[in-house]
């Protein structure tokens, strides 16, 4: 069974992904599969269910920031101040963010083991998961696999913006800061122009707009880049499926 996923997540190319390169590991409750010492096919199988946990909360915070938003009373839309929302807010904000880097993670880790189950030599942290991250990962196959979509997916995501800014506020956001709307408005006295902006200030060289939209922005950068992640995951596990016995071939 697999839990119901948003529209916008590629299920169908997951699903084919993960029946695909579930083939390397041996079969379910096999003698080899239980008495497995690093647990290959367990690890690989629940980061692969995890990619999906992480996206839908991802989708789910978003949902819940803009109904937040759009019933939002005057106290906070003129002044900043309704403790409670600020919280209710804020709490998306962080689960956002927590979720959106760990779906990159997740699929990461998941890709560690398949590729370990293909060429054990080059995936040396398997037996000691804690080591095992993106950047593992990707030298890992930069190692194994270098010619390979998915290698160059991996080794070109940190240069992205969509990744980058995910990655820099969620740890931002785990460790110092919390995530409240500022009010900045700008005029000239007496009767001038006046400007107001809401904004989310976090450092000197990250400040996003704060309104209705400002988890949909980032979400869709996520999203993209999971879809591109995903069709590179697929396309390796068709040409790295393992070769069927032929009934009635020596075995040696």
């Amino acid at each position: 069974m697999f839990i119901e996923m948003p529209s916008s997540f590629p299920k169908d190319k997951f699903q084919q992904f993960g029946l695909l390169s579930a083939e390397v590991f041996p079969a379910p409750w096999s003698d080899e599969d239980l008495n497995d010492p690093l647990q290959r096919r367990q690890h690989s199988d629940r980061s692969y269910m995890a990619v999906c946990y992480r996206y839908r909360t991802c989708t789910e915070c978003n949902e819940e920031f803009k109904a937040l938003l759009a019933n939002a009373p005057d106290s906070w839309r003129e002044w900043n101040h309704h403790p409670e929302l600020a919280y209710k807010l804020e709490r998306c904000l962080y689960t956002f963010f927590m979720n959106g880097l760990s779906v990159f993670e997740s699929l990461g880790f998941c890709l560690y083991f398949i590729g370990g189950a293909i060429r054990p030599s080059d995936f040396p942290d398997m037996g000691k998961p804690r080591r095992i991250n993106l950047q593992s990962t990707s030298r890992a196959f930069t190692a194994a696999f270098p010619q390979t979509s998915i290698t160059k997916g991996l080794a070109e995501l940190p240069q992205k913006a969509e990744f980058s800014t995910i990655d820099e506020i969620r740890n931002i956001l785990a460790h110092r800061l919390s995530g409240k709307r500022s009010l900045r408005s700008y005029g000239t006295y007496p009767n001038g122009p006046y400007t107001r902006e809401d904004v989310w200030y976090i450092t000197d060289a990250i400040e996003l707009v704060f309104d209705e939209g400002l988890i949909q922005r980032l979400l869709d950068g996520i999203t993209n880049l999971l879809t591109a992640l995903i069709a590179a995951s697929l396309e390796f596990a068709e040409n790295n499926k393992p070769a069927k016995a032929v009934p009635g071939a020596p075995t040696s």
